[in-house]
């Protein structure tokens, strides 16, 4: 069905105007498009404008002050000034005002607020990495580890405590450990931009009351399976091998048993590095019409198992028993759609598997995104969907969240895009598609902000338009 079609705005008063009434109209409404508020809600007001506004000047200090540098009558007259953003030239979306490149900054800046009444109150904030805001004294809003590009963030009823009609302070924190830096802040009242929707889960629960981390998921046929880390509560020292589940649909599982022993089928792996020797994050794959287990050992190093059966009970030998495939931890495979195979690890690092998949065919390199050092520290996977790949890894933020992080490239080896968060709490997942079509991602439970702790779970997923991944909150787990 078509729209009926509505006439311009002014359109049906010009109708009953002569030449001189028009013209008048005309003069409204280009004054009213010209005056901020005059419609649709109250003007928006900077009280610290963001770089992207203005240059705004504060004072800032890289030598620790003490915990009361954000009461307003703290005395920063001994402190540098400078204009905003601070930070490092090649951080993305920064505006570099005042080059800071130190391990940490302490800013501080005055303004004048009139007391009129306003609706909402946000910060624009970019920053590299965890900033905490205050205003006269009251904390006010923290930030994650980092971003790559300005956000608003809604502080309507902090700001309402904190503000006052007079000389106010706005007083920042920021860290830096690593890559770029960066950080500006701006205080708006009755914003344009509209604040973020923070990250959140739909109502989720274990698939089965079983300690598992790092749950991976795999369709063969008509039947799924399921491994992950096992071995509770030893699991980060030592644990005996590699656990296996099935179901047909993804609510009623059964327990296959340990599919892979360290000690009566491993090689290399029954070593002891000190007290460690534990398998961690296998994977289940079904690729070239047989089961593969990726694997890594607490201790450092990568491997590849094969079903010598063509079934997921196996038995597995390994396809390099004299050593691992890679160094670090967190193995993964991915096939691309010409049948070309790649070994996955760590922190989005790839190489090309030979035809046999017996060896790297290839040296591995870093599949890096665009404004970060790298999408996340551990847990990678790596997917095609909608003709893009999306890298996965898991990352921490400022409050120890375990997070996954996703990148996209419409080519292999990049170049990747700006990671995002696309699993809240989801870190170390991987992504998979049901019978049915329908993209899912797995889940554990890694920090105390979860819904659940070390069980394996899953949840619905989407992309939006623009191809990004984020949870269906209308469904978690399997109907």
């Amino acid at each position: 069905m078509t729209r009926k079609a509505t006439p311009a705005r002014g359109a049906g008063r010009a109708r009953h105007l002569g030449v001189a009434g028009v013209a008048a109209l005309a003069a409204v409404m280009l004054a009213e498009a010209k005056t901020p508020g005059a419609r649709g809600g109250p003007a928006e007001r900077w009280l610290v404008p963001a770089a992207t506004q203005k240059a705004w000047t504060w004072r800032y200090t890289l030598a620790d002050p003490g915990k009361g540098f954000a009461a307003a009558d703290f005395d920063d007259s001994a402190w540098k000034a400078g204009p905003a953003g601070f930070g490092t030239e090649g951080t993305p979306n920064a505006v570099i005002g005042t080059t800071w490149s130190t391990k940490r900054i302490w800013l501080r800046t005055t303004f004048e607020y009139d007391g009129a009444p306003f609706k909402a109150a946000a910060l624009r904030v970019h920053y590299d990495e965890r900033p905490v805001v205050y205003l006269n004294g009251r904390k006010i809003w923290t930030g994650g580890w980092y971003i790559t590009d300005y956000e608003t963030h809604d502080v309507t009823a902090e700001a309402g405590k904190a503000l006052r009609k007079g000389k106010n302070v706005l007083a920042v924190s920021c860290a830096q450990t690593y890559g770029g830096q960066y950080i500006d802040v701006g205080l708006v009242l009755d914003p344009k931009d509209k604040p973020e929707v923070p990250h959140k889960l739909p109502p989720l629960k274990p698939l089965f009351d079983f300690p598992v981390r790092d749950t991976s998921i795999c369709l063969a046929g008509e039947t799924y399976y399921l491994t992950g880390t096992t071995g509770h509560p030893t699991w980060w020292v030592t644990n005996d091998g590699i656990r296996m589940w099935k179901s047909k649909d993804l609510r009623n599982w059964t327990f296959l048993g340990l599919v892979w022993s360290v000690e009566k089928d491993g090689t290399w792996q029954k070593k002891f590095v000190g007290k460690k020797r534990a398998v961690w994050a296998p994977e289940v794959h079904y690729v070239k019409g047989t089961f593969w287990l990726t694997y890594s050992m607490n201790y450092r190093g990568c491997g590849l198992l094969k079903s010598a059966s063509a079934r997921a009970e196996g038995p597995y030998k390994d396809v390099k028993p004299d050593g691992p495939l890679t160094g670090n931890i967190d193995a993964s495979l991915f096939q691309d759609d010409d049948g070309k195979v790649y070994f996955v690890y760590q922190n989005g690092r790839i190489a090309r598997l030979n035809d046999e998949m017996t060896a790297l065919a290839e040296e591995p390199r870093l599949l890096k995104p665009a404004g970060a050092r790298h999408v996340g520290f551990e847990g990678a996977f790596l997917f095609k969907a909608g003709g893009r790949y999306h890298l996965a890894c898991a990352e921490f933020d400022r409050k120890r969240d375990y997070h996954c992080m996703v990148a996209s490239s419409d080519k292999l080896y990049g170049p990747y895009g700006r990671p995002y968060l696309a699993v809240p709490h989801g870190g170390h997942n991987m992504f998979f598609r049901d019978a049915a079509g329908n993209w899912w991602s797995t889940f554990f439970g890694n920090d105390s902000r979860a819904p659940f702790r070390e069980r394996p779970g899953i949840l619905r997923i989407r992309f939006s338009p623009e191809g990004r991944i984020a949870p269906v909150l209308g469904q978690g787990g399997p109907k």
